[in-house]
């Protein structure tokens, strides 16, 4: 595994016999090409509600934003399954330490089926062991219950400190946290299959 800058886009990859599953930071032009499908996704009627997504989305402001959170220092990530776009995921508010984790898988008939907590798995190896980060939040709405679970399978736990409240957009949100070493000892096992590489 390589440490990774924080100048550089990458690559994290996570191939098995079942599936390859390819998370990626977009170049301008791969956004302009993703762009449509994910505006799809972030306007299906139930991911806005449990994204507490009160917009419309076309894709011109899709890239908009993603390219906003690029040029901020923030690390956004297409999610391809087998070549297939099927979401994306960043980390925000990054500092030496820590990041705020989110992620969508933007089907509704792949939603539920734990494609989503293995993108964020490998999301989280790529974050505590090429990035160095030492604790990832996240903030959910109470009726997000499938984040919940995700989250809760990842190891996260309720966290209702400062640091992860700063997360929260509404006081009823859901904070928590997942520390490096809680990580580490739930998926020692499978992180060597993990790489992630500069694009």
């Amino acid at each position: 595994m390589t440490v990774a800058t924080r100048e550089a886009r990458w690559t994290v990859k996570w191939q098995s016999v079942a599936e390859t599953l390819r998370a990626f930071e977009p170049t301008a032009a791969e956004l302009v090409r993703a762009a449509p499908t994910l505006a799809a996704f972030y306007n299906d009627h139930y991911n806005r509600a449990m994204m507490s997504n009160t917009i419309a989305f076309k894709a011109s402001e899709v890239v908009h934003h993603i390219a906003e959170l690029q040029a901020k220092g923030e690390r956004p990530f297409l999610l391809e399954r087998d070549g297939i776009l099927v979401g994306d995921a960043d980390f925000r508010h990054l500092t030496a330490t820590d990041a705020e984790f989110a992620i969508l898988v933007g089907r509704r008939d792949e939603q539920g089926r734990g494609l989503g907590t293995r993108f964020a798995t490998l999301l989280h190896a790529f974050a505590f062991f090429g990035l160095g980060l030492e604790q990832l939040f996240v903030s959910i709405i109470p009726e997000n219950e499938p984040s919940q679970r995700l989250f809760l399978r990842l190891g996260y736990a309720r966290d209702d400190g400062a640091a992860a409240r700063c997360f929260a957009d509404e006081e009823s949100d859901l904070t928590y946290s997942l520390g490096r070493a809680d990580f580490q000892s739930r998926f020692a096992k499978i992180l060597p299959e993990i790489r992630w590489r500069p694009r």
